[in-house]
């Protein structure tokens, strides 16, 4: 397990404190680690969150695209950017 040391000020402290009793944590360092777990869960879950709906949207143009441009031929993305390049 890793040790990690830092300090907060004293007004942070007798918060941080008040909050431990009145939550019921038996330590700082288990207030801590229920802090760090949480944040890093709740970062998890928005960057699954993201990548599904970035799925979603994707997926969407793609039905889009396919039903707007049914039958016809599309140049290929080179061609059609031949005159930027």
């Amino acid at each position: 397990m890793t040790i990690v040391n830092f300090s907060i000020t004293e007004p942070l402290s007798k918060k941080i404190n008040r909050v431990i009793k009145e939550w019921g944590f038996s330590s700082k360092a288990e207030f801590f680690r229920f802090i760090a777990i949480n944040f890093v869960e709740r970062s998890e879950r928005r960057e699954a969150k993201a990548k599904a709906e970035l799925t979603q949207a994707c997926h969407d143009l793609e039905k889009t695209a396919l039903k707007k441009l049914k039958g016809k031929h599309l140049s290929s993305l080179e061609d059609q950017l031949s005159d930027l390049l």
